[in-house]
């Protein structure tokens, strides 16, 4: 049986600042041609125990218009030299949240804050639904 989700401890420690290090969350949706799109998102960052979230340039197109219709999303971290968990796996629900715009962009490294100075994208939440990993002790599954 899988552990409930808690994104706080090894999990918050690997991807909480991976961009900076070196090793972006990759982030995969399903675009309006039922096309799989993957793409790096250094602005990922645990929100709290059961989000993840990061921040959309660009609210009229991409993922933030993907989500709209299609909110099923997997991220993916692989890091074996950092802190934390080494290797995550996340399914989980996104959404646009406005009212979390403030503490998404605040919780951005600086080189993601600086590819959008004047604020123009959102923040989306991701509700995690499962995530499997590997860490320190050996491997372990959350969620469904």
């Amino acid at each position: 049986m899988a552990d409930p989700i808690d994104l706080t401890g090894d999990i918050a420690l690997a991807v909480d600042g991976a961009a900076a290090r070196g090793h972006t969350l990759v982030v995969g949706h399903v675009d309006d041609a039922g096309y799989p799109v993957v793409s790096f998102r250094g602005s990922t960052q645990v929100h709290d125990a059961q989000r993840l979230a990061l921040w959309a340039r660009n609210p009229e197109d991409g993922l933030a218009k993907a989500i709209a219709e299609r909110p099923q999303v997997t991220l993916v971290y692989y890091d074996p030299d950092g802190p934390g968990a080494k290797y995550l796996s996340f399914r989980g629900r996104a959404h646009v949240d406005l009212d979390a715009n403030d503490a998404v962009y605040a919780g951005m490294i600086q080189g993601e804050r600086d590819q959008d100075p004047e604020r123009k994208g959102v923040a989306i939440l991701i509700d995690v639904e499962s995530v499997q990993g590997f860490g320190a002790d050996g491997g372990f599954q959350q969620g469904a």
